[in-house]
């Protein structure tokens, strides 16, 4: 029952598009890695739970994740290599008090997740408690997104005021506007809570100088977040990050409320 996993949609659709950020050039050496929420019942169907290959503990509070289930990339995984080996790049386990259990993947058990799996998790958390919805968080490295953070001031505001007068489809995506960390060391120290924190008002999340955290509801949801705010830190670099002419804050805030966004 095990193999069958492979054939799993979600197996199907993270292998596609950790394959698809590498193409992109969003994850390139080991950048990148993704967690996606799994129901019960896709446990059930695709997975044999009695067989814990590892337990690994967990030194940060899973509070109200406890029990559930999650996809996630390995520490060290390189995107664009998960395609040819995803039991070794891909792992599935179950939040358990105090600890995680690998139920298939990780290389048999002998791997563990992303060293970013903290920030994972407590991004899930947040965005569980205010879109019942949510199942992925991913973290990849859009070029021109990086870019922008050393040509634009690093302030949430005032990012996020430039990005929605760049294109009339960025309000529409991410009406709430984007959140942005002061440049933080990556990995499992306090960028996850930080990470988190703004996840309690925003879908996607700069890390300045490096790259984006994006939640959503699939992968198409989350990709087009990712995609649309790199597509327009293209354009306002390929303008010399000077905007002579856009939309105008009166404009963006037509656009809202003819959508009823806000």
């Amino acid at each position: 029952m095990t193999d069958r996993v492979m054939k799993a949609p979600f197996m199907e659709e993270a292998v596609e598009s950790c394959r698809y950020f590498w193409e992109a050039g969003w994850g390139e050496n080991h950048a990148g890695n993704l967690s996606y929420l799994l129901s019960e019942d896709e446990v059930n169907t695709w997975l044999s739970q009695s067989n814990i290959l590892n337990s690994i503990p967990i030194k940060f509070d899973t509070g109200g994740l406890s029990g559930k289930y999650f996809l996630v990339t390995r520490a060290g995984a390189f995107f664009r290599t998960i395609h040819k080996h995803p039991r070794k790049d891909l792992g599935i386990i179950r939040i358990d008090d105090g600890k995680l259990s690998v139920l298939w993947g990780f290389d048999e058990g002998r791997n563990r997740p992303t060293s970013e799996f903290p920030a994972h998790m407590l991004c899930h958390r947040v965005r569980l408690q205010s879109d019942a919805n949510n199942k992925l968080i991913m973290h990849c490295h859009p070029t021109h997104t990086i870019a922008m953070t050393f040509a634009h001031e690093t302030e949430e505001q005032a990012f996020t005021k430039t990005m929605w007068s760049l294109n009339s489809e960025c309000v529409l995506v991410f009406p709430e506007g984007l959140g942005m960390l002061p440049w933080m060391v990556c990995g499992e120290g306090e960028i996850g809570p930080a990470t988190a924190k703004k996840m309690e008002q925003y879908r996607v999340v700069l890390w300045p100088y490096h790259g984006i955290f994006a939640a959503g509801k699939s992968f198409e949801d989350t990709i087009g977040l990712i995609e649309t705010v790199e597509k327009n830190a293209q354009v306002y670099l390929l303008n010399g990050g000077k905007i002579q002419r856009g939309i105008s804050e009166e404009q963006v805030r037509k656009l809202a409320e003819a959508f009823q966004l806000w």
